[in-house]
């Protein structure tokens, strides 16, 4: 019977011990490579998008104001750039809105990728054993009955991991060195069925861990990671994007063009 339970424990242990590592994979791409790559894309994809979406908004609008002009000199009516501008501004509140988002968001990504200080190589090593110890020792998936206390420094560690905050880090550690516990220490003691109870609950939280984490490598921004490491493929992109914007340019001068010759017709 002995042996039936320690085998059992032995499962329980593994299969803990996955959940850690799953666990520390879904915050590294949280925290670490997601960032990176929004960055990364930012700098070498990311402001043509906006470009674009710039002249996209620039051309409907001057659409629209041709639009509105024509049907008020069909009216024998006159409109003013002022009254005009008013009624587009309107129409084109929230378009506007989405164009300061998308440059502000841009904005953002490029100031990381421009503050961040790549840690050296043994610095990262350290950053990681330290996240993959603390995720263990503070994670709420794997303890559920946390004090405020424990879910403020588990806080404070993610947010030092995701600044790559080292120092911030190792506080952290060593103020929570009190927390730690033998991921065996839960059903050890009560017996054969009291640890293959905890055995499948714990199998059934890691199977839920491991679609969240495989959801993550397969969902944006993730994907862009293909993309950012293939220089062709980003050239060709680049190459469509500003091809876009060439052509959303040439149609809103067309219609400024449009629209100047609807003044001179209204004179």
């Amino acid at each position: 019977m002995e042996e039936e339970v320690r085998s059992v424990i032995d499962e329980l242990v593994a299969t803990r011990r996955r959940i850690v590592e799953v666990l520390f994979e879904i915050d590294e791409i949280r925290l670490q490579v997601n960032p990176q790559i929004l960055a990364e894309y930012a700098g070498a994809v990311g402001y043509l998008e906006t470009d674009l979406y710039s002249w996209q908004l620039k051309a409907r609008r001057l659409r629209r104001k041709a639009i509105l002009l024509r049907a008020a000199l069909n009216r024998g009516e006159t409109l003013s750039d002022k009254a005009l501008d008013a009624t587009l501004d309107t129409e084109f509140e929230a378009w506007q809105q989405e164009l300061s988002r998308l440059m502000a968001e841009q904005l953002d990504r490029l100031e990381y990728l421009a503050g961040s200080r790549p840690l050296s190589p043994s610095e990262t090593a350290e950053a990681k054993r330290l996240h993959r110890m603390l995720v263990k020792r503070l994670h709420p998936d794997i303890h559920p009955g946390q004090t405020d206390e424990e879910r403020r420094f588990f806080a404070i560690a993610q947010a030092a991991y995701e600044a790559g905050d080292l120092q911030g880090l190792r506080a952290v550690a060593t103020a929570t060195e009190h927390l730690d516990e033998p991921l065996d220490s839960v059903g050890a003691g009560g017996g054969e069925q009291d640890a293959a109870v905890d055995l499948v609950m714990a199998e059934a939280q890691l199977n839920v861990l491991v679609d969240q984490l495989e959801g993550l490598k397969s969902s944006y921004p993730h994907i862009l990671r293909e993309l950012l490491g293939s220089p062709r493929e980003l050239a060709r992109v680049r190459r469509d994007l500003k091809a876009r914007i060439a052509e959303q340019r040439k149609v809103a001068e067309a219609y400024e063009e449009a629209i100047r010759e609807l003044r001179e017709e209204k004179r």
